[in-house]
């Protein structure tokens, strides 16, 4: 005769079990967003540094193409 192992059948006749699941599922939905909210904070700051470094290139470019036009006027 083979018998139920305690802790299965613990787990199926587990008086609370749906308010266990809620609660589980509280947490995980809670602890993904504080995880997306952490990515997204960093994906922001990435892009501000980017952002400025791009700008600063643009300006720099620009004023390397007025410089040429200078120089290509005066030789």
């Amino acid at each position: 005769m083979t018998t139920r192992s305690k802790k299965a059948s613990s787990r199926l006749t587990a008086p609370n079990q749906e308010a266990s699941a809620a609660a589980a599922a509280k947490t995980a939905t809670r602890r993904k967003a504080v995880g997306s909210n952490a990515v997204e904070n960093a994906a922001k700051r990435q892009f501000q540094k980017s952002q400025a470094t791009a700008s600063q290139g643009h300006v720099r470019s620009s004023g390397q193409r007025r410089q040429a036009k200078r120089d290509a006027r005066q030789a």
